[in-house]
Protein backbone atom coordinates (compact mmCIF):
# COMPACT_ATOMS: atom_id res chain seq x y z
CA UNK A 1 0.00 0.00 0.00
CA UNK A 2 0.85 3.72 -0.75
CA UNK A 3 -0.12 6.62 0.84
CA UNK A 4 -0.03 10.02 -0.70
CA UNK A 5 2.45 12.19 1.21
CA UNK A 6 1.68 15.25 2.86
CA UNK A 7 3.20 18.36 1.22
CA UNK A 8 1.75 20.72 3.22
CA UNK A 9 3.89 22.14 5.26
CA UNK A 10 5.75 23.13 1.73
CA UNK A 11 1.93 24.66 0.81
CA UNK A 12 0.75 22.12 -1.02
CA UNK A 13 -3.13 20.43 -1.03
CA UNK A 14 -3.72 17.09 -2.84
CA UNK A 15 -5.70 17.54 -5.29
CA UNK A 16 -6.10 13.66 -6.07
CA UNK A 17 -4.18 10.36 -7.57
CA UNK A 18 -3.91 8.32 -10.09
CA UNK A 19 -2.86 4.25 -10.27
CA UNK A 20 -1.40 3.97 -13.77
CA UNK A 21 0.64 0.87 -15.30
CA UNK A 22 4.41 1.13 -15.50
CA UNK A 23 5.70 -1.70 -17.29
CA UNK A 24 3.00 -4.20 -16.57
CA UNK A 25 3.09 -3.01 -12.77
CA UNK A 26 1.16 -0.42 -10.55
CA UNK A 27 2.61 3.45 -10.80
CA UNK A 28 1.00 6.02 -8.30
CA UNK A 29 0.73 9.73 -9.29
CA UNK A 30 -0.59 12.10 -6.95
CA UNK A 31 -1.05 16.01 -8.13
CA UNK A 32 -0.98 18.89 -5.41
CA UNK A 33 -1.31 22.33 -5.72
CA UNK A 34 -0.33 25.41 -3.58
CA UNK A 35 -2.82 28.26 -2.97
CA UNK A 36 -1.11 30.38 -6.47
CA UNK A 37 -2.49 27.72 -8.20
CA UNK A 38 0.87 26.13 -9.28
CA UNK A 39 0.64 22.05 -9.25
CA UNK A 40 3.22 19.64 -8.30
CA UNK A 41 3.41 16.58 -9.27
CA UNK A 42 4.77 13.35 -7.53
CA UNK A 43 5.39 10.29 -9.73
CA UNK A 44 5.62 6.92 -7.63
CA UNK A 45 6.94 3.21 -9.76
CA UNK A 46 8.60 -0.32 -9.00
CA UNK A 47 12.52 0.15 -9.46
CA UNK A 48 13.19 -2.21 -12.24
CA UNK A 49 16.99 -0.85 -11.68
CA UNK A 50 17.94 -2.72 -9.12
CA UNK A 51 19.81 -1.62 -5.71
CA UNK A 52 21.47 1.53 -6.61
CA UNK A 53 20.74 4.70 -4.89
CA UNK A 54 20.26 7.41 -8.11
CA UNK A 55 19.28 10.58 -8.74
CA UNK A 56 18.70 13.36 -11.29
CA UNK A 57 17.77 16.67 -11.79
CA UNK A 58 16.47 18.70 -15.22
CA UNK A 59 15.54 22.23 -15.30
CA UNK A 60 13.93 23.65 -18.10
CA UNK A 61 11.47 27.30 -17.83
CA UNK A 62 11.15 27.52 -14.47
CA UNK A 63 10.12 23.78 -13.85
CA UNK A 64 12.30 21.60 -12.16
CA UNK A 65 12.30 17.78 -12.06
CA UNK A 66 14.06 15.24 -9.86
CA UNK A 67 14.11 11.33 -9.84
CA UNK A 68 15.87 9.35 -7.87
CA UNK A 69 15.80 5.15 -7.24
CA UNK A 70 16.55 3.81 -4.20
CA UNK A 71 15.18 -0.10 -3.02
CA UNK A 72 12.00 -1.10 -4.22
CA UNK A 73 10.92 2.49 -5.59
CA UNK A 74 11.94 5.06 -8.24
CA UNK A 75 10.22 8.56 -7.64
CA UNK A 76 9.63 11.91 -9.58
CA UNK A 77 8.84 15.24 -8.63
CA UNK A 78 8.03 17.57 -11.03
CA UNK A 79 6.89 21.04 -10.29
CA UNK A 80 7.55 24.89 -10.49
CA UNK A 81 10.40 26.05 -8.68
CA UNK A 82 13.78 26.18 -7.85
CA UNK A 83 15.96 23.38 -7.63
CA UNK A 84 16.39 24.13 -3.49
CA UNK A 85 12.55 24.41 -3.39
CA UNK A 86 11.64 21.03 -5.32
CA UNK A 87 14.55 19.09 -3.38
CA UNK A 88 13.16 20.20 -0.20
CA UNK A 89 9.57 18.78 -1.30
CA UNK A 90 11.04 15.62 -2.76
CA UNK A 91 12.94 14.90 0.17
CA UNK A 92 10.16 15.10 2.43
CA UNK A 93 7.90 12.72 0.01
CA UNK A 94 10.42 10.47 0.55
CA UNK A 95 10.71 10.78 4.15
CA UNK A 96 6.80 9.58 4.36
CA UNK A 97 6.83 6.88 1.44
CA UNK A 98 10.07 5.11 3.24
CA UNK A 99 9.76 1.95 4.93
Amino acid sequence: PLVSPDLSDAGYTLMGGRLLPAGGLPAAHFLYEDTDGDRLTLYVQPNAGGDETEFRFAEEDGITAIFWREGKLAYAVIGRGDRDTITGIASAAHRQLSP
